[in-house]
């Protein structure tokens, strides 16, 4: 028998596999073009690995380069569907030919799941469907899935630590719920230089705000239910809502086009989530900032106000349940720029020791989390005999339990095979229980 040297071997492996690759794309194809609409070609919409664009393509909607690196497994092609008989015809091919479908329309997903995943895959990508159609006639609005929204008084007013910043946030915590309905506040703890002669780490609490009125009104409002913020005219900014959009981002207000750009900085990141249902104690809220000069990671907590016409809706009459009850949402955001496994695992470990200092403060049984903000550290399902229970863990906490149910409920009846899923997807009942 003769031997074949090891480099051969491999490189005959090699071969194999990529023909079997272009192989299945060629069918893939086929498939497509068989059950989309003629009218609409579909081929010149659909991007392989050997396309000089799939590159460009397969990043312009990645927004975490967490999940841009070499190793990260990447789609057998890439269709930018134009046309509904696109998503037809993906549909039908992904089931008959068993491939996975992931679907990228932009948005968060902070952790990747609309392009990447541990077995072979495409990608949908849906940000050709991007028109808004209101009717006047009907006071309806259809906005599509790839739409980027923004194509009237403001302030940011930043205290440090030795500026009060303790009693503020203290305060901001007993009222944020409360505010008037035209009013929304949020609160961001960050850790930064201090401005003495010998820099040292020290707490900021900025102030962040979007009010539906004028100064005077504002003025008026915070001097009555948070008069302790010391806010000054000097501090407030009139303009226009499309321009406070571009201001809510830290962005330049001019000019405006760039609300058009889909093009945004990008960075590695990680974000957790949490819900705020009992106020902190200062000791609570000195403990944590501690913790965060210590860490000096997460870049910041941001909290949500809710109450409104948040609390004033039912948790059962829709999916999202975090209603009521809840004083704010937990935002914990990492951002770095070091490329690599080491430093991701670095910061990623550091807003989970962060995430668990802050147990004792927020809420319970179950631990809740905002499903816009997703974090698979709550855990993932695998598509199996234990889809569902795996589901649940996650499920939970960004639905609550009957809402949870619901949605298995529903998905189990409309897509009995869990053909639409992801890592964080609602499964559907196990066979025994049906």
């Amino acid at each position: 028998m003769t031997k074949i040297p090891l480099f051969c071997s491999s490189l005959i492996v090699f071969v194999v596999v990529i023909a079997s690759a272009s192989h299945e794309n060629q069918t893939f194809l086929e498939c497509l073009e068989t059950n989309s609409n003629p009218s609409y070609p579909i081929s010149s919409l659909v991007f392989s690995p050997n396309n000089s664009s799939f590159p460009s393509v397969l990043q312009a909607y990645i927004r975490n380069l967490r999940f841009n690196e070499s190793t990260t497994r990447k789609p057998l092609f890439i269709l930018t569907a134009q046309h509904e008989s696109h998503i037809q015809a993906s549909i039908i091919c992904a089931k008959s030919l068993g491939v996975q479908m992931k679907i990228r329309s932009g948005g968060h997903d902070y952790e990747g799941l609309s392009y990447v995943s541990d077995v072979p895959f495409f990608v949908v990508d849906m940000f050709n469907f991007r028109s808004v159609n209101v009717s006047i006639e009907d006071e309806s609005a259809w906005v599509e899935v790839g739409a980027t929204l923004g194509e009237v008084t403001v302030f940011r007013v930043p205290r440090f630590y030795d500026q009060n910043a303790l009693d503020l946030a203290y305060l901001w915590q007993r009222r944020a719920d409360k505010w008037d309905d035209d009013l929304f506040m949020r609160m961001i703890i960050d850790v930064v230089n201090s401005t003495t002669p010998a820099p040292e780490k020290t707490i900021r609490v900025s102030f962040f705000t979007l009010f539906l009125g004028d100064s005077d009104r504002l003025l008026s409002l915070l001097n009555q239910s948070f008069p302790e913020l010391g806010l000054e005219r000097k501090d407030c900014i009139e303009m226009s809502w499309i321009e406070s959009v571009l201001y809510y981002t830290n962005s330049p207000i001019a000019p405006i086009d760039a609300l058009l750009s889909r093009s945004p900085p990008l960075t590695y990141l990680k974000r957790k989530s949490d819900y705020l249902q009992k106020p902190m104690s200062k000791e609570g809220l000195e403990f944590i900032f501690k913790k965060m000069i210590e860490l000096q990671t997460p870049t910041a907590m941001t909290f949500n106000p809710y109450g409104g016409r948040m609390s004033e809706i039912s948790p059962l009459a829709k999916p999202f349940p975090h209603r009521a009850g809840n004083i704010a949402k937990i935002q914990y955001a990492t951002n770095w720029n070091e490329k690599g496994v080491e430093a991701a695992n670095h910061y990623l470990n550091l807003t989970r020791i962060l995430y668990d200092y802050m147990t004792p403060f927020v809420s319970k049984s179950p631990r809740l989390a905002f499903l816009n903000y997703r974090d698979l550290d709550l855990g993932v399902t695998h598509n199996g005999k234990l889809s569902y229970f795996e589901g649940k863990v996650y499920g939970v906490k960004y639905f609550k339990k009957e809402n949870f149910n619901r949605l298995v409920k529903i998905k189990t009846k409309v897509d009995p095979q869990n053909f639409f899923r992801n890592e964080q997807s609602i499964p559907v009942y196990p066979a025994w229980k049906n």
